[in-house]
C-alpha cells in the first residue's frame, strides 16, 4: 500500500452561518475516496458523505463538480 499524502486536495465553502467541505484522499485501504462535509459553522456535529472513487482522476472531476456546484448556489472559498 502505497499512501500519496501529497497528491490530496481540500476545498472549504462557506454562506453565512453554513459551511462546506471536500476532500479527496486515500481510506485506511489506500483507495480514493471524497469526503463531503457540511452543517451549520456554530454546529459541533454537520453530516457526511464518502464516495469511493476509481481512480485519482475520477476524484478530481467529483472534486471540480462539487466546487462548481457550491460556487453556483453563492458559497464562497474559506
Amino acid at each position: 500500500m502505497n499512501y500519496q499524502i501529497e497528491s490530496w486536495q481540500r476545498r472549504d465553502w462557506r454562506k453565512g452561518p453554513r459551511h462546506y467541505s471536500c476532500e479527496l484522499k486515500q481510506n485506511l485501504f489506500g483507495r480514493w475516496v471524497v469526503l463531503r462535509r457540511w452543517g451549520r459553522a456554530t454546529a459541533f456535529q454537520g453530516q457526511s458523505l464518502e464516495h469511493p472513487c476509481g481512480s485519482y482522476e475520477e476524484g478530481l472531476e467529483i472534486l471540480s463538480a462539487v466546487e462548481k456546484r457550491r460556487s453556483q448556489r453563492g458559497y464562497s472559498p474559506s
